[in-house]
């Protein structure tokens, strides 16, 4: 089946935005996506926010409109669930945008997951799956910030919405019927909340790579250095390695650059070192004067041949499980909260379930991993 042709309400002034908001309070729920340009920019620059309900398609202009409380009120409102599809970053353009993060919020991939479709299912396969339709992909990188925008532009961005309004009642039925509902309503609570959680640059040194094979002080010089890139990259508006890239800054840390030639070595591009070398310079420089009292906790090593057993026998327990579910064992726990309740009960037990397992995962897989944690502590 072909796609349709859509006609939609084009929103580009405050008032008719506040207007149509005020229909939005009323309806049970919203069909929800954002289009927007993030190439050359630390913050994503949005260039649409297509919304379905019951009334029709409308597309929201963000480069006309200034008064954006009255969505505020629509994203915020406890009874009108927000569904996206794939939302990670749909979620930073609202805060970025809106200033709020859509709650009661609702994802369909991850409810497509749950229902037993697959991981990471993408929306014209969702689409194509659940109402026979067959989506184009061409206007999927498109720039979004011009105007007018094409014909094939807005008939692409409002498909995103039309179908994904019809399609959410059909996945809440699947979901319904298998008793998870529950489990969409928490992840995409979770979802929202780490979302919200404004992030420590303290802690943005541990994303580097191979970070943990540096030395506590080397460690604590590439903390430094990753907090003052994050402050540059949101100065400037500029995508971090646009700043410095992450193995030069682990160059830098590792080999304590002290002047041009060793930052150049470590990978700088020239450019950077006329703008930046003074304050890099400074930056090791201070750090390496820094007592050990101020340095960070050393770094987790890769787990040991050992609990690496331990970890085979825990994702077999999962893959095991998940099958038995009919859902993806990445939906079921995720590489990073595996590790760190391995890690909590390894080698000698007394393993802890992270926040992630204590929710509906508890019953279902944790207090299994759990207990195959504390089999593998006993003594043979």
């Amino acid at each position: 089946m072909s796609t349709a042709e859509f006609s939609p309400v084009w929103i580009d002034n405050n008032s008719t935005l506040a207007s149509v908001c005020q229909d939005w309070l009323q309806e049970p729920y919203l069909a929800v996506d954002t289009e927007f340009v993030r190439t050359t920019t630390f913050y994503p620059k949005a260039g649409l926010i297509q919304v379905t309900s019951s009334g029709g398609d409308f597309l929201i202009d963000p480069l006309a409109i200034d008064d954006w409380q009255p969505l505020r009120e629509v994203f915020e409102h406890p009874a009108v669930v927000k569904v996206f599809h794939a939302c990670a970053e749909d979620l930073e353009v609202c805060q970025q945008l809106v200033g709020c993060l859509p709650t009661p919020l609702s994802d369909s991939q991850l409810a497509a997951a749950m229902a037993g479709m697959g991981a990471s299912v993408g929306f014209q396969r969702l689409v194509s799956e659940v109402l026979n339709i067959d989506l184009p992909k061409g206007e999927t990188r498109s720039n979004w910030l011009e105007r007018p925008l094409r014909p094939e532009q807005i008939q692409y961005a409002v498909a995103d919405v039309h179908y994904l309004y019809r399609i959410y009642p059909r996945l809440i039925e699947q979901l319904e019927q298998k008793g998870r509902l529950s489990w969409l309503a928490e992840d995409c609570q979770r979802m929202v909340q780490q979302t919200g959680v404004v992030d420590n640059a303290d802690g943005y040194y541990r994303r580097v790579k191979l970070a943990w094979k540096l030395r506590p002080q080397e460690q604590f010089v590439l903390q430094q250095l990753t907090i003052w890139r994050e402050q540059m990259a949101r100065e400037r508006d500029v995508p971090r390695n646009k700043v410095v890239d992450d193995a030069t800054l682990w160059n830098i840390a590792r080999y304590k650059a002290k002047n041009r030639d060793q930052l150049m070595r470590s990978g700088m591009r020239p450019a950077a070192i006329k703008a930046d070398a003074t304050a890099l310079l400074n930056i090791v420089s201070n750090a390496l004067a820094t007592d050990k009292g101020h340095w960070p906790t050393q770094l987790d090593r890769p787990l040991s041949p050992e609990a690496g057993v331990w970890l085979k026998a825990l994702k077999a327990l999962i893959v095991e499980r998940a099958e038995q579910l009919g859902i993806p064992s990445e939906i079921l726990v995720r590489k990073k909260p595996l590790e760190a309740l391995l890690r909590s009960g390894f080698p000698r037990g007394g393993a802890e379930l992270p926040e992630v397992l204590s929710g509906w995962r508890k019953e279902v897989i944790g207090d299994t991993l759990v207990a195959q944690i504390e089999a593998l502590a006993k003594p043979a």
